[in-house]
């Protein structure tokens, strides 16, 4: 279902059909951290400089939508939680996209081309354990697509990229981004917390992140209509997935979890039987525990249960790194960096940032 979303949530383009058979022209507001500048309207030719002002043109119009802001390839260093909050009539087909101009499916895209994003936003909490948050997403039907993001490096700060609080909201797509954490430079790292309904984390990378997504609680107690699939995880310390009030309908298919603590933790009272097909999980310590915000519990038994189908539990997975170009004197990161290496287990699986769905490249 999530496919037809994409393909019908104007990604790329400035003209879509509304329901009613008549033409809706997209909002787009185009962000460029080198050549832009906030005193700019954001047209194409006049690209704002940061995303927290592209945030304040598409909160302050009256515009019904759909809303694509759209990132050109640079650095952007958010200082401040950008909180996309508006009362806009969003829909399946009339989305709020935050994506970048030029994405993985592109022919020529390298992973230079990606937009980066780094939070310094100070952490609020105590002393020892403060809570940061870059991109708050607090509308429904909302895209996130094609962005590198790097968390962020405050010490003692748990550091959330796209994070949606309310419960009530639903449908939010994280797809083809890349996630880098470090344990030197970046104490925390959770990419994605969402609260609600509809979470689907598609075809994205999580590289030494500590837990790269929270499934967390929905409004009446139940969350529905969440996925993980495509999605490539390596050295999540903590757990690669995490789900509280997550539905038995979670969508958890060919993915690649390895050297990771815990492949799956879950709320203390979650007795869900969750389905994994289609998998390579490989060389984590644990298959499954129990955690809350307040810390680990340990592993789970046999009451936490999963049904598992073409799930591979052997060999080591490889990824591409960088390589040496010598008449340059740097490294380069080739096309699939941080892919599954041709001839690993889970190579074949199609995950990764490439959906084999071609965009446009502007």
């Amino acid at each position: 279902m999530i496919r037809k979303w994409l393909e019908a949530c104007l990604l790329g383009m400035v003209i879509v059909t509304a329901g009613a058979g008549m033409p809706l022209r997209a909002e787009v507001v185009y962000v460029d951290s080198e050549k832009g500048n906030d005193a700019f309207s954001g047209g194409q030719d006049q690209p704002v400089r940061t995303i927290v002002r592209a945030a304040q043109i598409v909160n302050g119009s009256s515009e019904p939508g759909p809303t694509v802001i759209r990132l050109a390839p640079g650095a952007y260093c958010i200082t401040e939680t950008v909180a996309f909050e508006n009362s806009r009539a969003y829909a399946a087909n009339k989305r709020l996209v935050i994506e970048a101009a030029i994405l993985p499916d592109a022919t020529d895209w390298t992973p230079a081309m990606m937009p980066v994003v780094i939070s310094t936003v100070p952490g609020q909490g105590s002393p020892t354990e403060k809570h940061a948050v870059a991109l708050k997403i607090e509308v429904s039907h909302a895209t996130v697509r094609g962005v590198k993001f790097l968390g962020n490096p405050r010490p003692n700060t748990w550091g959330y990229s796209v994070y949606r609080i309310r419960k009530d909201l639903t449908d939010l797509v994280v797809t083809q981004c890349l996630f880098v954490g470090d344990e030197e430079a970046l104490p925390y790292s959770i990419p994605v917390c969402v609260n609600g309904q509809g979470v689907v984390v598609d075809h994205c990378v999580f590289y030494r992140c500590d837990i790269p997504v929270i499934f967390w609680d929905a409004e009446g107690g139940t969350s529905r209509g969440n996925a993980m699939r495509y999605c490539i995880v390596d050295g999540a310390d903590i757990a690669a997935v995490w789900t509280c009030q997550t539905a038995d309908d979670f969508e958890f298919h060919h993915n690649v979890v390895t050297r990771s603590q815990y492949l799956w933790m879950r709320a203390p009272a979650n007795r869900t039987t969750y389905m994994m097909h289609d998998c390579v999980i490989t060389d984590n310590k644990y298959d499954s525990g129990y955690g809350t915000a307040a810390g680990i519990s340990g592993p789970s038994g046999p009451e936490a249960s999963f049904r598992w189908e073409n799930v591979v539990r052997d060999g080591t997975v490889t990824l591409v790194r960088s390589v040496v170009a010598p008449e340059a004197l740097s490294t380069v990161q080739p096309r699939d960096y941080l892919h599954v290496t041709p001839g690993a287990p889970g190579h074949d699986l199609g995950a990764g940032l490439f959906t084999g769905t071609p965009s446009r490249a502007i």
